[in-house]
């Protein structure tokens, strides 16, 4: 039997849990032979596996280059995951520092707002601390700041207490990138890109296939179809579109860690819900090589 693909995981150089090298050996010992580390707008941690290609090859691993970047909405969530790219494209490397910059700001905003709307007070120190921390900020680092301070026991109760609410408020002030953006960066970098859990979209059938035409029409060359959060009935329904519209299949876990994400397992996601081990992304990479 073939083994697992993964094509959607985190490493701490985003708002992941594991170095870069720890979430290859544990992809290794969970019978999975292809991954792809789709860091949050940053090439650093993909970037710091350039001169361990001897120890991927021994581990009889498949990595190909990722990122998952995030396009800029008035609602929902939009992500576009960018696959065997140039990680040395000088537009895409100014970019991603850019957007580096832009987190901190955004992640400072809804600091902001939930000191105002509960009273949430980090030290001095821990505020240091993130505006220095080597990876991009996110609201996985502030709920970690809420569970060291007791307002929250988890990361999602984090989440459904205060982050949520606070993103909503200042989400129109980010500077994101418009979805044109983010199939450009990742096409002109020599990358593959591919819609990630439109579920997150929160759209309507209709409304989801007219974004689906228009992103199409820029350049989107596949679609999300498994993921840990995707029901059986949704995997089936995006199965379909990516057929009809002659889309690349892809499909991954979205694996953080426990810390971060308790119930997604590296590989097969969410109380097993994936276990993939074919993908007509994973075939088009391969000829590209």
């Amino acid at each position: 039997m073939e083994e697992l693909i993964d094509m959607h995981t985190h490493s701490n150089f985003s708002d992941g849990e594991l170095d870069p090298n720890l979430l290859l050996y544990h992809a290794k010992i969970q019978d999975i032979g292809t991954i792809a580390i789709t860091d949050h707008d940053t090439l650093e941690g993909i970037k710091t596996l350039r001169n361990e290609t001897d120890y991927i090859k021994r581990m009889g691993l498949e990595l190909y280059s990722g990122i998952e970047l995030s396009a800029k909405r008035d609602f929902g969530r939009m992500h576009i995951l960018g696959y065997g790219f140039n990680v040395d494209d000088k537009s895409l490397n100014s970019k991603m520092t850019e957007l580096r910059d832009n987190s901190v700001n955004a992640v400072l905003a809804i600091y902001d707002q939930i000191r105002r709307d509960y009273g949430i007070r980090f030290t001095y120190e821990d505020i240091r601390n993130l505006i220095n921390a080597n990876h991009n900020l996110g609201r996985p680092d502030l709920a970690k700041l809420c569970i060291k301070y007791g307002f929250a026991s988890s990361v999602q109760e984090a989440f459904d207490k205060y982050l949520i609410e606070a993103h909503q408020k200042t989400r129109q002030s980010n500077k994101g990138l418009q979805y044109e953006e983010c199939l450009d960066l990742i096409i002109n970098s020599g990358g593959i890109p591919v819609l990630a859990h439109p579920k997150s979209l929160e759209l309507s059938n209709d409304e989801f296939i007219r974004l689906l035409e228009s992103m199409i029409s820029c350049g989107l060359r596949g679609i999300e179809v498994y993921h840990s959060s995707h029901t059986k009935e949704e995997m089936d329904y995006y199965l379909d579109i990516a057929n009809r519209y002659n889309l690349l299949i892809s499909g991954g876990s979205d694996f953080h860690g426990k810390g971060v994400k308790p119930d997604i397992k590296l590989g097969t996601g969410k109380n097993g819900n994936i276990r993939i081990r074919s993908l007509s992304l994973v075939d088009e990479l391969r000829r590209k090589k």
